[in-house]
């Protein structure tokens, strides 16, 4: 129950009540005594009546007040009002009425929560009165609508039935904000009602100060849209790659972590792997309480290019995403040119025994993502660069004019070059052919004994190509190696010895890159090939010079987050097409950063596969051609905020929460104005009738 007054401005009339007393104390009479006999008698025969009339007078003093109170109360107009009011009774109505539209009202209410909300919102709908006017505005709003009051029920119902659930999290602050923005005009009786079920979510990222306007005397009321049964609640949280890449024909490790947000452990939930629409592999999964579980799935992509995939979870009564989105780019066989400087008539004795092993394991043709070719400097005149991504330099003694050349286009181009030195390379040679490449200059060599070894100090975790070395054990195996002979230079490493000095540079020339290793790529300078860190380093080294994003898997983004794309700067000043899971089209424009074209894709409103229709050529350069984008992982989580975190979030906002069956139950509205008004007239009559008599 409550009362809200429809004009609260002449509350200030109140202050009137207190004209009567003043009036009484200012013509209070002020009498000098002067004793007489008779008028001494006089007194003390009315002395005993005089209480009698001192009461008559406090009575009228009291009947002059009460009407000025009555007054100013009736031109407030209160309105008395109980249950959840469903606005009958007199007086206009200004209504905004917020629809939680988020996902997880798909799993309020016992499975039909956001169907309850709508059926609570038309209750509300109908109730209006042909004076009052009323709003729609969901929390999750797909475009930019512009919201405005309607007085029309039936345009009303039309909009609430348009409303579909959303795949994102309620934006509380920007529906608020259009709600009392709405209500910022004078009006009546104001209200906003909220049909929600305060899933925490939404509410964790709200503050009051977020809103761009706020009137705390306007009522705040949520409908809660509430459950009966705790169902089972768990989603996909994660997405990610265990293997090596996503080569064509290769075998793919793909792990799904999945989590229980509920109280009780789920059993028996099937969890299905599909790729491009067809199912790949499905396993059985039990997840303890509040506990997560990491399914695996092994499976191969025949064609390379980017491919569309999904992790469902299957189980009757689930309540919580069932479904989460990635993209796989599977590359062709990186092709890579090793040139061996220092050949043997032994295998393990040649300076790329090493590296190769390291691109290839185990040897055959379709087990690695690198195919490597090998061979000896004389082949280099007569080599086509351009039928490989990398061209690795093993301790080549020189390099011919022509070759250079060769080597120089390649590289702008987008061509990766990795230059390794060794006892035949003849640095003078080097720093002028390749002193336009090289990323530092090649000064003397610093010979040493292996028990003499320097050990690696400084890693740029920064740098794509060694963020691998995040893994603690990875970068204990390196830091355990020692390197005995290298060439000294200058420049900014990415890798450095204790003593300063580098052990890997870059250099970009174009839209290539260079990579200086100034250690051997054999056993004879360092013991770096015989430690676990040479192989993920040959590899990731290989695949950043091969340039792109290729072979990799992309878990998405949330609903409502920002795609960036990067892409070559050929694309900047054309456009990228960008086609919407549910078939709508949006054109983003390219614009340049750096040495970079850059896109950004803001609306991402929907979950599922975005596809990108993107200018010529740059697919080329590994630009994606397909993004997922999945529900908010937290949006499955069914807990609510409580009753009294509510009110700290929105003070000094008054909310009131009323539960769904309350608003069904109905209400009831009186208008105070007649009542009042009768009180107002008995007083002055009562009030006349006494000053009559006295």
């Amino acid at each position: 129950m409550s009362v809200f007054f429809l004009y609260p401005l002449f509350l200030f009339g109140l202050a009137a009540a207190t004209l009567p007393v003043l009036i009484h104390l200012l013509n209070r009479r002020r009498l000098k005594r002067i004793q007489f006999p008779a008028v001494r008698f006089i007194l003390l025969s009315q002395k005993r009546i005089s209480r009698s009339y001192r009461l008559r007078h406090w009575l009228l003093l009291a009947l002059r007040t009460l009407a000025v109170i009555c007054l100013a109360l009736l031109l407030a107009n209160p309105i008395f009002q109980s249950g959840a009011g469903l606005f009958a009774g007199s007086g206009p109505v200004t209504l905004v009425l917020v629809l939680d539209n988020s996902l997880s009202m798909t799993w309020a209410g016992d499975g039909n929560g956001f169907k309850q909300a709508k059926e609570a919102a038309r209750l509300l709908i109908s109730g209006l009165n042909d004076s009052d006017r009323a709003a729609l505005i969901p929390t999750n709003s797909e475009r930019q609508e512009v919201f405005r009051l309607k007085s029309q029920k039936d345009v009303l119902l039309k909009e609430l039935e348009n409303i579909q659930i959303a795949d994102g999290t309620a934006n509380l602050s920007a529906a608020l904000s259009e709600a009392y923005e709405l209500l910022n005009q004078p009006a009546g009786q104001k209200e906003i009602r909220f049909i929600t079920d305060m899933g925490l979510t939404g509410w964790d990222r709200f503050s009051v100060a977020t809103l761009k306007q706020f009137d705390p005397s306007i009522a705040l009321k949520l409908i809660h849209i509430g459950r009966k049964q705790q169902p089972l609640n768990g989603s996909v949280k994660e997405i990610r790659l265990a293997s090596q890449g996503v080569g064509v024909n290769l075998p793919i490790q793909i792990e799904a972590v999945v989590a229980n947000f509920g109280d009780n452990p789920i059993k028996d939930l099937l969890v299905q792997l599909s790729i491009d629409g067809q199912n790949k592999e499905q396993k059985l999964a039990s997840i303890a309480a509040k506990g997560e579980v990491t399914v695996s799935f092994q499976t191969r992509i025949g064609q390379a290019g980017a491919h569309s995939g999904q992790v469902t979870l299957k189980k009757e009564g689930l309540a919580g995403s069932p479904a989460a989105n990635f993209t796989l780019e599977a590359q062709d066989k990186l092709k890579i040119l090793v040139v061996d400087g220092d050949p043997q008539t032994s295998l393990t004795a040649s300076e790329s025994f090493f590296i190769i092993r390291a691109l290839n394991p185990a040897g055959e043709r379709d087990s690695s993502l690198f195919l490597p070719t090998v061979i000896v400097t004389d082949g280099l005149n007569s080599v086509n660069l351009e039928s490989y991504q990398v061209v690795m330099l093993c301790n080549v003694a020189t390099l011919t004019d022509g070759f250079v050349a060769k080597l120089q286009n390649y590289l702008r181009q987008g061509g990766g070059l990795l230059v390794f030195t060794g006892d035949k390379l003849q640095p003078e040679s080097f720093n002028q052919k390749l002193a336009s490449i090289l990323p530092a200059t090649l000064r003397d060599k610093k010979p040493g004994a292996e028990a003499n070894g320097e050990k690696i100090d400084k890693i740029d975790l920064t740098h794509p190509a060694l963020q691998f070395f995040s893994d603690t054990i990875l970068q204990e195996s390196i830091k355990s190696a020692r390197v005995w002979s290298y060439y000294r230079s200058g420049g900014k490493p990415l890798i450095a010895l204790a003593n300063g000095d580098p052990l890997l540079l870059e250099q970009k020339i174009g839209a290539g890159k260079v990579m200086l290793l100034t250690t051997s790529a054999d056993r004879d300078w360092s013991d770096l090939p015989v430690k676990t860190v040479y192989l993920p380093l040959m590899q990731s080294l290989t695949q950043y010079l091969a340039g792109g994003k290729r072979g990799s898997l992309d878990g998405g983004i949330a609903v409502g987050a920002v795609k960036e794309l990067s892409l070559p700067p050929s694309a900047v000043g054309k456009t990228l097409r960008v086609t919407k899971p549910d078939k709508r089209n949006a054109d983003i424009a390219i614009t340049g950063a750096k040495e970079r074209a850059v896109a950004s894709v803001e609306d991402n409103d929907r979950a599922g596969i975005y596809r990108l229709s993107l200018p010529a050529g740059a697919e080329k350069d590994g630009a994606p051609q397909l993004y997922a984008v999945n529900a908010p992982f937290l949006e499955s989580r069914l807990e609510e905020i409580s009753a009294a975190e509510l009110q700290a979030k929105l003070k000094p906002i008054r909310a009131d929460v009323i539960a769904v069956e309350a608003l069904k139950a109905g209400g009831q509205r009186v208008d105070l104005a007649l009542p009042l008004l009768a009180l107002l007239i008995v007083t002055l009559l009562i009030e006349g009738w006494l000053g009559q008599r006295f």
